[in-house]
Parts: structure tokens; sequence; C-alpha cells
């Protein structure tokens, strides 16, 4: 009898173990990028068609009409709504920023709502032509307070 129960947990173990390997292979393929093959990715990426929502949501972009664009798009249902939210979502925390007084011996609560914006932007996939300038001025902008901030903290 202790041997039939040793032989079992002995195959039990033997076959979870091949089971754990095979399933950490799937979720774990080799995959090999090459930054030839990231910037290809990329530009397909920015190249796709513009829908009547992507037009309407860069209308509303330009207008300056960021809570409406928010509200829109908040259910995040499809990769245009996505874009267009965190689009808009780092300009709205950039107007929040620039009404904001940041006491000059920390510097750090400045550096974090800067690099917000920053990863609100660099979660976009498409941007359209008409903002793209807008977009990333504004990145430009907030990195630049991020540096900023980084080396003010680190004399």
């Amino acid at each position: 009898m202790k041997r039939v129960i040793s032989l079992i947990l002995i195959l039990l173990l033997a076959l979870t173990a091949c089971g754990t390997t095979e399933k950490e292979e799937k979720a774990s393929p080799d995959v090999k990028k090459t930054e030839e093959g990231t910037n290809a990715a990329k530009e397909n990426a920015n190249t796709r068609e513009l829908t009547a929502e992507d037009e309407k949501f860069s209308n509303l972009i330009v207008e300056k009409k960021y809570d409406e664009v928010v509200k829109e798009t908040v259910s995040l249902k499809s990769e245009s709504q996505k874009d267009f939210y965190y689009i808009a979502s780092a300009f709205i925390k950039n107007n929040e920023n620039q009404t904001k007084t940041y006491d000059p011996a920390d510097l750090t609560a400045m550096k974090t709502d800067y690099q917000v914006i920053v990863n609100y932007i660099n979660r976009v996939k498409f941007v359209p032509d008409e903002i793209k300038a807008e977009v990333e001025g504004l990145k430009t902008s907030a990195e630049g307070k991020v540096a900023e901030a980084d080396k003010q903290l680190t004399k």
C-alpha cells in the first residue's frame, strides 16, 4: 500500500514538473527585439487610418475640451479611445500643474506630477498629425521639468 502511494506521489510530482515547464515556455517565449523591428512596429502604430471618432476627438483636443474627451473615452473600449483618453488626461494634468505652487525645497512633488504627464503620453500608440506637434511639445516640456527636478534633487 505504501509503495502504491509513493508511486502515485512520484508520478504526480513528475507530471506537475512537466506541466509547469511547458506553461513557462509558452508564457515567456524567446522574443528577440531588434531596434529595427521595434521602430517598424512603432511606425505601423502611428499610421492607422483616421476614423470619424479619431477626428472628433482630435478636434476636441484642438479646441482644448479635454474634460469632454475624457468623459467620452473613459470606457477605454477601443485603442482610439485609450489613446485620446491618455492624451486628454496629460493635458488636464498639465493644466493642473500650471496652477500649482510647488515648494522649492521639495521638488519631488513637481517631478512626480510632470512624470504623470510623460507616462500618459508614453501609453499613446497613435497621435493624429493635426495634434502631433502639440502632444510632442507637451511631452518634451514635461520631460524637461522632470529632468530639471532630478538635477535639483541630486545636488
